[in-house]
């Protein structure tokens, strides 16, 4: 059946990861991502160069996730709009009949476009990690750079890269309202008051949850 675009590392089961909904996770390329969160944890976890899942795999532990009542399939990462295959085993997932949600970062709104315009998608959970603002203090743009790419030493552009590219991720999800979709952010230490009162504002329509910061234990 060849090989999947997931790793071979466990794939939890949790009620938590979707609230309410009994949910099995895929993870893609745990170093396959455009940004260095600070703090992030699967980057630390899983140094190594993980193998990959053989299809066959992934139908053996769906089948026993469906013996067990998951009702969704969960990707993440790493960055998953940024692994090659991710269509082909989005595929394979959704022909075993079960609904995916896409973890994602919200960098590459077009190809979330794509993967949503093919079916292969049911919900988006997109981390909004700081302010979307037309404009930074000198502050804002240290801090938001130590959140996005765990340094404040890249140019100004990369931050406005980020905040746009979100943008056009959230008008997708404005505009298609997939069923599984969730928006969440870090309560990041270094985020201010001011800084989730900006955040609110901007999803105030959509789902979404300050999720609790958890420093990575060594």
């Amino acid at each position: 059946m060849g090989i999947s675009p997931f790793v071979s590392v466990d794939s939890p089961i949790t009620f938590r990861d979707h609230p309410g909904v009994q949910s099995i996770l895929f993870y893609t390329n745990f170093h396959l991502c455009n940004l260095n969160c600070y703090q992030c944890h699967n980057r630390h976890h899983f140094k190594g160069n993980a193998s990959l899942l053989s299809y066959g795999e992934v139908s053996q532990r769906l089948s026993m996730a469906r013996l067990l009542g998951v009702e969704l399939v969960i990707v993440s990462g790493g960055e998953p709009t940024l692994e090659p295959r991710i269509e082909e085993g989005l595929s394979f997932i959704k022909e075993q009949g079960f609904p995916v949600r896409l973890d994602t970062n919200g960098t590459n709104p077009q190809r979330v476009c794509d993967l949503i315009e093919k079916g292969l998608i049911d919900g988006l959970a997109l981390d909004v990690k700081v302010p979307l603002l037309d404009d930074y203090t000198p502050d804002q743009k240290e801090r938001f750079k130590r959140i996005l790419f765990s340094t404040n030493n890249v140019p100004d552009e990369k931050l406005f890269e980020y905040v746009n590219n979100v943008r056009l991720t959230i008008e997708l999800i404005k505009k298609y309202s997939l069923p599984f979709t969730i928006l969440r952010t870090v309560e990041y230490p270094l985020l201010t008051d001011e800084d989730r009162e900006f955040i609110t504002d901007v999803v105030k329509s959509l789902p979404h949850s300050f999720n609790p910061f958890y420093e990575v234990e060594e």
